[in-house]
């Protein structure tokens, strides 16, 4: 009896803490603002800012930006460091428009922005399936980090390491995500605070059924996560063919997660989305995973005006002309480069736009304007990060740096 009595008195105390946290964000949930205005605002402010970055206008018109707590302060409509700041700096801002102001919170404010981080997988049959890093400061030539091997080789779970993705932590420390082989429905994770040493491995079952949705739990590709400021949670996107498409889940810390919902229908099966926030508007480049795969397999744009869960205009055109997978993007001061996987080549590709919305696209002639010299790249992320943060990984990795 005591046994027994020990055991009820167990699973009443973890039975308070729920392993599959429910969002507290969502479409079909009615969000509460004081006006039209704070909800752009709010949604326009990133979850991150770089010192020296521009704030936002309330759709042209101009802001009285302040900084409520924090070691920062504005110029010229830039949040700027202070001397006094530390490396990440918790920062509440408060804007005043048409005769009113709007405190807005959770926001870290980091140094001035120095360059990319990518992460990948590929290479030689031994270490093909697992995380390697690279780095770049103008977006087209990229360094090495560890001269193309593999950063460590994960202990847990398949031990298959594909589509690796960095992600800041609303700290401004990282977690590392990524797909584990080919059919689990559960995705790595591991966390690290200079990119160098990686700690607490860990599977997080992200494709699992409830009674909402029912799933095959048998897939969870291309993961990528972002922190949203405005519910002080992660979301995580991943693929899932067998299932027809993109979902997400919610996380607090990438321990606990909630059920996944559909992410976006656009009538047929897509994969590899990758989110891109310009201010208030959010664009997804996404993979057609239709077969033949010669017909489909391309990459287009969708794009939503309300925020990430919002996607329901999709491009008729396929932006690529060939098969192609794993996008992802790098911003620079007037245009952006994407990048994705020409897996039947084994290597990546490059096209620059000054909108992408537009979609117009221009090839970039490899070789000769990109330089990654990594070898048999596959399906790439990258993080912008700070010069800090750059000093530590290269020094971490004893990565000998050119004048």
């Amino acid at each position: 009896m005591k046994k027994i009595a020990i055991l009820l008195l167990s699973l009443m105390i973890t039975g308070c803490t729920a392993k599959s946290i429910q969002p507290s964000f969502d479409h079909d949930v009615k969000q509460t603002s004081s006006s039209e205005v704070y909800d752009y605002l709010n949604q326009s402010l990133d979850s991150f800012i770089f010192s020296k970055s521009d704030l936002p206008t309330y759709k042209g018109e101009t802001v009285e930006w302040g900084v409520v707590s924090g070691e920062g302060e504005i110029i010229e409509n830039k949040l700027v460091k202070k001397s006094t700041a530390k490396e990440y700096e918790p920062i509440v801002l408060e804007g005043t428009v048409q005769g009113e102001t709007y405190t807005f919170e959770n926001i870290m404010l980091l140094d001035e922005q120095t360059g990319y981080l990518m992460t990948y997988f590929g290479g030689d049959d031994k270490n093909y399936e697992n995380p390697k890093l690279a780095y770049t400061f103008d977006g087209m030539l990229w360094y090495l980090i560890n001269d193309d091997k593999p950063i460590f080789k994960a202990t847990t779970g398949s031990k298959k390491v594909r589509d690796p993705s960095m992600v800041r932590k609303k700290d401004g420390t990282f977690a590392l995500i990524a797909t584990q082989g080919w059919d689990n429905p559960s995705i790595y994770v591991w966390d690290t605070v200079d990119g160098v040493t990686y700690e607490n491995e860990r599977l997080l079952q992200v494709n699992k059924s409830n009674d909402d949705l029912k799933m095959s739990e048998k897939q969870a590709w291309a993961p990528e996560a972002f922190y949203d400021r405005r519910i002080d949670q992660y979301i995580v996107t991943w693929s899932s063919p067998k299932d027809g498409g993109m979902f997400y889940n919610y996380t607090n810390d990438f321990n606990d997660i909630s059920y996944p919902k559909q992410l976006l229908d656009t009538g047929f099966t897509v994969i590899d989305g990758t989110i891109i926030k310009e201010g208030y508007n959010y664009t997804i480049i996404l993979k057609d995973e239709r077969e033949p795969m010669e017909e489909y397999s391309q990459l287009f744009l969708g794009t939503s005006e309300t925020d990430y869960l919002g996607f329901d205009t999709f491009s008729s055109k396929r932006i690529t002309g060939h098969q192609s997978e794993g996008p992802f993007y790098l911003k620079r001061d007037y245009d952006y480069i994407l990048y994705y996987d020409d897996y039947t080549r084994k290597q990546f590709q490059a096209m620059t736009t000054y909108d992408l919305r537009s979609e117009e696209f221009e090839d970039v002639e490899m070789i000769k304007e990109v330089i990654a010299p990594m070898t048999s790249p596959r399906h790439a992320s990258v993080i912008p990060i700070t010069w800090k943060e750059w000093e530590r990984l290269t020094k971490g990795f004893n990565v000998e740096v050119s004048e």
